[in-house]
């Protein structure tokens, strides 16, 4: 009983833990984010972040995740899907 309490006790904590870890992360607003918070998403290296403030200073703000799929032949529709909960897209002045 007190090993079926234990284990209980443990799984409990690594929930916690994990949820915990999962409110700390920060979101990162595509239309913001600077070269080092960019490479925090998947598939995102130093040369893809660039390209990605590139576009957005020629075009202007982002309208939603699927618009940088649309405006950047890089990034698809499956590399947006895991980005969900990892980033959004804050127009200016909406805060």
């Amino acid at each position: 009983m007190k090993k079926l309490l234990a284990v209980g006790l443990i799984m409990i904590v690594a929930v916690i833990a994990t949820a915990v870890t999962s409110l700390s992360k920060e979101l990162v607003d595509l239309n913001t984010a600077d070269s080092s918070q960019l490479e925090k998403l998947y598939r995102v290296s130093p040369k893809l972040a660039s390209k990605i403030i590139m576009e957005r200073d020629r075009k202007g703000p982002f309208a939603s995740l699927m618009d940088v799929a649309d405006r950047m032949k890089e990034i698809g529709p499956k590399t947006i899907a895991k980005w969900e909960g990892m980033a959004i897209v804050i127009q200016p002045g909406a805060e």
